[in-house]
């Protein structure tokens, strides 16, 4: 059964001159436009709104587990940051993959309608908050406090070519990630190529498997950072807020 997609409320045109840059595992940086991402072949991109963040994290080890799937249908799989800081450690331990940043926020302001959207430690009393915060801590995904987080992100599915925007999730809540099964339902629609039931359920089965693998990660204790550095943004949380070994934003 095919999931209905939902109606695109960002524009192709806001995102497909974006100035990327190209800055990890490269001898120079190199600056090019969004669009050269699906010139060949349908893509998704995932704006993330802090490298160190934990739910950031646990949508960037979520989609690596389907990463091959996705490849096997001619679907590649790109990263967006808007700031380099934690950039490197979130690639090399739980992406895998490219990591390009937006240094204009092109991408996230396209998901606002033009503007940033921010979310704030208000977001606590939302009782969907809690449910994706009981989710991560069953996966075992840790992160810091270092950096932006209060930027907002989402994920896109572009169509090749200049076809336009298939699928998109517009992150409305710290954790508010984008199913991996719809995901890959709307690449099924995109490419042609049958998903079937059991892949589909696996993508959603994956994630309670994680909590052992990400234990085993010597970043999985959030010790990558070393510290916070001074003038980095940081979020102290509240009474009832998660404690400071779970930073959530």
């Amino acid at each position: 059964m095919l999931f209905s997609t939902k109606t695109i409320t960002t524009r192709y045109e806001d995102i497909k001159d974006v100035k990327l840059v190209d800055f990890l595992g490269v001898e120079s940086e190199q600056l090019f436009a969004a669009h050269e991402l699906w010139k060949d072949q349908p893509t998704i991109v995932i704006a993330i709104r802090r490298p160190g963040c934990q739910f950031c994290r646990e949508e960037a080890v979520i989609f690596h587990e389907i990463r091959e799937t996705l490849e096997s249908m001619g679907i590649s799989m790109v990263c967006i940051v808007h700031e380099k800081v934690g950039a490197d450690i979130f690639q090399q331990e739980f992406w895998k993959g490219k990591v390009y940043l937006d240094q204009d926020k092109g991408f996230y302001k396209a998901l606002g309608g033009g503007r940033l959207r921010t979310g704030g430690w208000g977001q606590l009393i939302r009782p969907y908050f809690w449910v994706n915060f009981v989710r991560n801590k069953h996966s075992g995904v840790k992160g810091n406090f270092i950096g932006d987080g209060s930027i907002l992100g989402g994920l896109f599915l572009l169509k090749s070519g200049s076809q336009g925007i298939a699928y998109e999730h517009i992150e409305k809540i710290w954790g508010d990630i984008a199913h991996p099964d719809k995901v890959l339902v709307a690449c099924g629609q995109v490419t042609g190529v049958a998903v079937n039931k059991e892949t589909i359920t696996k993508a959603q089965e994956d994630h309670d498997t994680l909590y052992n693998k990400m234990q085993k990660s010597q970043y999985a204790e959030g010790n990558d950072s070393g510290g916070a550095k001074s003038g980095s943004q940081t979020s102290a949380p509240s009474a009832s807020a998660p404690s400071s070994s779970s930073p959530i934003a």
